[in-house]
């Protein structure tokens, strides 16, 4: 074999290492690709779990205590009953939860959150609780505290529930 079929041989086993190197990056992109989709769903998931979190965690501090379940009675159906203290704190855990409806609201605009978790645990959570007369009242009073298009979409569920 002489120097030229040498060169020539080296620069086959050359192209066949750059071949497999090739054929290896893109087994590892489709597998890093992949990896970060599920790593996308697992965040999702969570993002939805932590806002179902907080709405169960706000229903937990009213029903453990039951100066704050009175509370919550009496402001969802007859706020103007409500003493000045008594209010405060309705107002407040009503605040409380449309701060969770409006961050279930945010990650289905924004993250891409499926629709559906907007309907499920959104929109149900405003007719059971904004729309009631306390909610309605609470609502009125403080949502120019919120962005535009979640003011617009509360006021929807809450037309629809008139």
């Amino acid at each position: 074999m002489n120097i030229m079929e040498l060169g020539a041989l080296g620069e086959f086993v050359g192209s066949i290492g750059v071949i497999v190197t090739l054929i290896y990056l893109a087994i590892q992109i489709r597998q890093n690709t992949a990896q970060q989709k599920q790593t996308e769903l697992y965040s999702r998931a969570a993002a939805v779990n932590a806002s179902a979190t907080a709405l169960r965690d706000a229903r937990r501090d009213i029903y453990q205590d039951s100066e704050l379940s009175v509370i919550w009675s009496k402001g969802m159906s007859q706020p103007e009953e409500l003493s000045e203290i008594e209010f405060l704190k309705y107002r407040l855990m009503i605040q409380n939860t449309v701060d969770g409806i409006w961050d279930i609201h945010a990650r289905t605009t924004v993250t891409g959150v499926s629709p559906e978790i907007w309907q499920s645990l959104g929109v149900k959570a405003v007719e059971r609780i904004v729309a009631t007369t306390g909610g309605r009242r609470i609502w009125e009073q403080f949502k120019s505290a919120y962005p535009e298009e979640f003011r617009d979409e509360i006021d929807r569920v809450l037309a629809t529930n008139a």
